[in-house]
């Protein structure tokens, strides 16, 4: 669904069509975002704010005998406050579905959308990458075999020697992919 130019939710299974119709399906790669990032970052939040304004409003229709105008503005309010709070969810929501990266035997091209009407696609030259790191740090990623994919790269843009892809399930076998995809 293409809402704005910057916005279209098929622009994911557009650019991996577009790629393995130049190179191939099994050169090229398409990595996203882990499930452990949509639980983490979005279904536990959003989950425990509606849980406790759930709670919260129960407590307050339990409490108030008379439910006239001020229970209305009490509902109003805690709803303003519940979508200020999960706002920073949805970009997170937003992250999971949109944000991609593509691995072909010429780029890594890394698309991050940043809201309705923004999007960045970065692209780096294969050619420029000398080493692809894994790192697990946390008790999350190895209980759900996460990692960052970290590659370093010379010779590129000023800000971009160092490109870290978080929350990538299977690490180990995506490095292996991908080396097989930078391989001349």
């Amino acid at each position: 669904m293409k809402i704005f130019s910057n916005f279209d939710t098929n622009r994911k299974q557009e650019a991996y069509q577009e790629a393995i119709d130049k190179f191939w399906e099994d050169r090229v790669l398409l990595l996203k975002k882990s499930g452990l990032f949509f639980i983490e970052k979005v279904f536990l939040p959003v989950f425990s704010w509606t849980l406790l304004l759930a709670l919260l409003l129960y407590g307050f229709f339990i409490v108030g005998s008379s439910r006239g105008v001020i229970w209305y503005f009490i509902v109003a309010i805690f709803g303003i406050a519940y979508l200020i709070v999960i706002s920073p969810n949805i970009k997170y929501y937003l992250d999971y579905k949109m944000d991609f990266s593509l691995v072909t035997p010429m780029f890594l091209t890394r698309y991050n959308q940043s809201g309705f009407f923004k999007r960045d696609i970065k692209s780096s030259s294969v050619k420029n990458i000398k080493t692809i790191s894994i790192q697990k740090d946390s008790f999350w990623y190895n209980l759900f075999d996460n990692g960052d994919l970290i590659f370093l790269s010379e010779w590129d843009r000023a800000d971009q020697g160092e490109i870290t892809l978080h929350y990538i399930y299977d690490p180990e076998e995506k490095r292996k992919q991908i080396t097989h995809i930078m391989r001349p």
